[in-house]
């Protein structure tokens, strides 16, 4: 389904994205005034002949769209043919389908670019490609070069790490955003352009749009009352005795991912008492949130894209009780 010129236009001006937005707008602010374009950039953007359309999904829960919504927004300062409107992603689910990362993934932020006339050019999603690489090497090298790292396998959830090669990766992180920060603001400029020149920018992990996904089926009331609750929890104790599930929760503080944690958590509580052996809260940063049920990573933002539906981890925690 094509964006019109008519749905563009619902969408949001960067001014007033940032006027509904309930968490991190100091965080995008601060990032919106330390981004510095090349001479040639603000040129190229300048000699625009013909208007360009850019569409933007988010959500202010982000950290990929906190770091590269202003390098877009000042882009189009820079240019009064450069014409942005920004759509919630959980609130325009018909938009965000059409450009899934791997065909399933509702990762953001999305750019997608439109001629004039409303002609798709090309689509760009989450971050620039080698920032993706850079991170992961750099992951790599902490595996195989700290000795907080010996004997954990690479990939290991946060939540499952131990303490001294959870603080030793949150300074790791820290330092490589301070020392990439500039480079990635300038990578995000260059692959905007690429859209705007008409190129079709995907990445080879972003193929064309998939066709809209169909919304799947509301799940059944885990009860429908408290007396067939207790009675259902109850059975459940009996049949799994001795059976117990730990839950770690990794949540981005800094983004403010906490009512979502608490609702997580509140779900798995109220889904089973005597089940679970724990429920691991840990605080994070650079938009993390991952689920792992008994060292099994259920869910993770950067795999998956937002945040789980408590179904779905309730369903493998029952799947590590069987």
């Amino acid at each position: 389904m094509s964006v019109t010129r008519e749905r563009f236009e619902q969408g949001m001006s960067y001014v007033d994205y940032k006027a509904q937005m309930t968490r991190n707008r100091e965080r995008l602010e601060e990032n919106e005034r330390l981004v510095d374009f090349a001479p040639e950039d603000v040129a190229y953007f300048h000699s625009l002949t013909a208007p360009v359309h850019l569409l933007v999904l988010g959500e202010d829960w982000c950290g990929d769209v906190i770091n590269n919504l202003p390098v877009i927004a000042r882009l189009a300062q820079a240019s009064d043919k450069i014409n942005v409107r920004i759509f919630l992603r959980d609130q325009n689910l018909d938009i965000m389908d059409q450009y899934l990362k791997e065909e399933k993934y509702r990762s953001i932020p999305v750019v997608v670019a439109f001629d004039e006339d409303f002609r798709e050019l090309g689509y760009w999603i989450e971050r620039p490609s080698e920032i993706s690489e850079l991170s992961g090497k750099m992951t790599s090298e902490l595996y195989s070069s700290d000795p907080a790292f010996a004997g954990i396998a690479p990939g290991t959830s946060p939540g499952e790490l131990p303490e001294a090669a959870r603080a030793r990766m949150m300074q790791a992180y820290g330092a490589f955003r301070a020392e990439n920060r500039a480079l990635s603001d300038q990578m995000v400029v260059r692959d905007i352009r690429t859209l705007v020149a008409g190129n079709g920018l995907r990445s080879s992990t972003n193929p064309a749009p998939a066709a809209p996904a169909t919304a799947a089926p509301a799940a059944a009331p885990v009860a429908t009352s408290n007396m067939a609750n207790m009675k259902r929890r109850a059975e459940a104790a009996k049949s799994h005795a001795g059976k117990q599930v730990k839950v770690s929760i990794t949540y981005c503080a800094v983004c403010g991912y906490e009512p979502q944690t608490l609702a997580l958590t509140s779900a798995l509580m109220t889904e089973f008492i005597y089940e679970l052996s724990a429920i691991e809260l840990i605080p994070w940063q650079d938009g993390a949130f991952d689920v792992v049920v008994d060292g099994l990573l259920v869910h993770s933002m950067y795999r998956d894209g937002g945040f789980p539906e408590p179904t779905t981890i309730i369903s493998a925690v029952r799947e590590k009780l069987a």
